[in-house]
């Protein structure tokens, strides 16, 4: 398989497992399918209120280590689909791709919402209509996803929308990869995994760091992936 038609398969999957919504202009399609992921810019080195300076420091560095492991998973299945090779390790890489691609995918998501000075929720938005309609108000809504953000377990906390029919639901994703609902689109993601939020607030303190973030989300940024 060309190395055009592998990225084209992999992003295809990864629309099928729900990991595709719109992204802004910063991560448009590079002009060369076959070109490096880049890890993105995003400006949290300083900190924001209730994420010190220390712990978003740390996570946009485990961030780049997975933008760095899905373009060595590439490049490494690239060869052995080049050489015919479908050995036990080239399976196992191909797994791995799945863990990898999706945790650079995510924190991209993650990150790209959460703003110091965060734009509020638009009342007369679709997204918070459809919010209305399913819940009955944002704040039953929001009581139902930090449920869900603060489930036993390591992943994600997820808002993800069924194109076919537009219906609204809170999501766990396990892991990076595991769990998830195929076809939706996630809306707004929250990373629950413990280094998101140990450093500041210990490991028995999830909820603490899910409301601290409830005032960071840029709604702005998360009503255009409706």
């Amino acid at each position: 398989m060309e190395r055009r038609e592998l990225l084209g398969t992999l992003a295809a999957g990864t629309l099928a497992l729900g990991l595709a919504p719109r992204l802004d202009a910063a991560q448009a399609a590079p002009t060369d399918p076959r070109a490096d992921y880049k890890p993105r810019p995003f400006a949290l080195e300083t900190g924001l209120p209730g994420l010190s300076k220390d712990m978003l420091g740390e996570h946009l560095a485990l961030y780049k280590g997975y933008v760095n492991r899905t373009n060595a998973l590439l490049k490494d299945l690239h060869a052995a689909e080049a050489e015919g090779r479908a050995t036990t390790a080239v399976q196992e890489s191909r797994r791995r791709l799945g863990f990898e691609f999706s945790g650079m995918r995510l924190h991209e998501l993650y990150f790209e919402a959460l703003r110091d000075k965060a734009a509020a929720p638009g009342p007369g938005h679709p997204l918070q209509k459809a919010i209305q309609a399913g819940w009955g108000s944002f704040d039953a809504w929001w009581g139902a996803f930090k449920a869900t953000c603060t489930m036993t377990g390591i992943g994600w906390g997820a808002l993800v929308k069924d194109p076919l029919t537009g219906r609204l639901m809170n999501a766990w994703f396990q892991d990076h990869e595991n769990a998830i609902p195929v076809g939706t689109v996630p809306i707004l993601v929250v990373d629950v995994w413990e280094h998101a939020y140990v450093k500041d607030y210990g490991a028995t303190a999830r909820a603490k760091y899910v409301d601290a973030i409830k005032p960071l989300i840029d709604w702005g940024v998360v009503e255009k992936r409706y």
